[in-house]
């Protein structure tokens, strides 16, 4: 029976996976047997695997060897009852919903009512043969812990262990009220987090919003830890050849807000950006996007997309200062990692989970969200003053020392149910 299982919608690049993979790791080092399960299969791998932990996927949903007419027709006509399934299913949510607060006390871990028989029944056909597996799973190997990340992921790992003895860990990156998420899964949320045994977000905004929701059985702080081999550094220790670098390390997606860093370094004066350069490490369907914005600005020798590298600290630590313009956000690790690294931050308002991390003037400064304008006057400010962007450097890796594994590893046990180390 393993000790802990690491549940990951897919092993990509992101935040949650890569926190999912640190936990993993580092409990792998103490001792424990842990498991990393990713839900999606063959998704094409970014971050590093721990070394020492089995990693598994749920397989591939369909075969495609078998090309004849008649197995062609066997497979569109199960298409076609997983789809009629799943309208039922919806439509089944969609009653219990409405009748919910008659039949709310009914819904529970180990009820037999006719409205849990049916909820689980739904969410079978929701969660089609991912969900079915998944519960297979878990039925047959029994883990008695589970660490689940991201909303969907969070959701068919509370469904899978609903009446199973198993210690459920859901955590939650972003806040809730921010999300772009479907109705029906809002709704499947606030039901199907009643089995997780601690619920946790990585920021005290995403915990006040969670703790609007509803009651749940624990919910919790769980920082984002450094990584094991990330050590902060102080300024002394540091090579010097630091170069005039603007960095950004995220998804190329619109919500990273990466146009409003193209935008805003594109209008400083040639004066103020003489010497100076953007560095976007990453990847994502905004890539094309970006890359025409920084044609269309007459910069494109200035701005670098260097894609997606595992290890971002090379550039970290070549960078002078980094920046964070989101239009929402959790705690990204990203950042952290750029803070260990002594570097000064522009971020935006939009979310307060990096607020919580970057106080204006402090360890960098803060402007309001997608104002180009202001994030521009912010990164001229840096880029012009030396001695400023060395004291929000030091800032911020005083302020880092704080998620160091010795710090948060005593709270990261009591909330995985974990032995104390002895």
């Amino acid at each position: 029976m393993d000790d802990l299982w690491v549940v990951l919608p897919h092993i990509g690049a992101g935040g949650a996976q890569k926190v999912g993979l640190l936990a993993a790791e580092h409990f792998a080092t103490q001792g424990f047997t842990v498991r990393i399960l990713s839900l999606r299969h063959e998704h094409p791998i970014k971050h590093q695997l721990p070394a020492g932990v089995e990693v598994f996927d749920l397989g591939p949903l369909r075969d495609n060897w078998n090309r004849s007419l008649l197995a062609r027709g066997r497979r569109f006509t199960f298409a076609q009852v997983l789809r009629l399934r799943r309208y039922v299913s919806r439509v089944g949510l969609w009653l219990i919903e409405l009748t919910w607060p008659w039949c709310e006390h009914k819904v529970h871990p180990g009820s037999d009512s006719f409205v849990t028989q049916l909820l689980c029944w739904c969410m079978e056909g929701i969660g089609g043969l991912r969900y079915d597996r998944l519960r297979k799973l878990m039925q047959k190997q029994r883990p008695r812990r589970v660490l689940a990340l991201l909303t969907k992921t969070n959701i068919l790992c509370a469904a899978a262990v609903w009446d199973l003895p198993v210690h459920l860990v859901v955590s939650e990156r972003n806040d809730p009220r921010r999300q772009r998420l479907d109705h029906l899964w809002s709704h499947l949320r606030r039901i199907f987090y009643r089995r997780a045994d601690v619920v946790t977000a990585n920021t005290e905004g995403v915990l006040k919003a969670l703790q609007a929701m509803g009651p749940w059985k624990r919910l919790d702080l769980l920082p984002n830890p450094l990584p094991g081999g990330l050590s902060v550094v102080e300024r002394e220790e540091q090579s010097n050849d630091r170069q005039r670098e603007v960095l950004a390390v995220a998804r190329l997606v619109p919500q990273k807000g990466l146009d409003v860093l193209i935008r805003a370094f594109a209008s400083l004066p040639p004066s103020a950006r003489e010497g100076w350069s953007v560095t976007l490490v990453g990847d994502g369907p905004e890539r094309q996007a970006l890359e025409a914005l920084a044609s269309d600005t007459g910069l494109r020798e200035s701005i670098r997309f260097e894609g997606f590298r595992s290890d971002p600290l090379v550039f970290m630590r070549r960078a002078s200062i980094f920046a964070l313009p989101s239009r929402f956000e959790g705690m990204p690790n990203a950042l952290l990692e750029a803070m260990a690294a002594g570097l000064p931050s522009v971020v935006s308002d939009a979310s307060p989970g990096p607020l919580e991390m970057v106080s204006d003037g402090r360890q960098g400064l803060v402007v309001p969200c997608d104002d180009v304008s202001a994030f521009a006057t912010a990164l001229q400010r840096l880029m012009l003053d030396g001695d400023l962007r060395d004291q929000c450097g030091d800032a911020a890796r005083t302020t880092l020392r704080a998620l160091d594994w010795d710090v948060v590893e005593p709270h990261w046990r009591s909330v995985l149910a974990l032995p104390a180390q002895s």
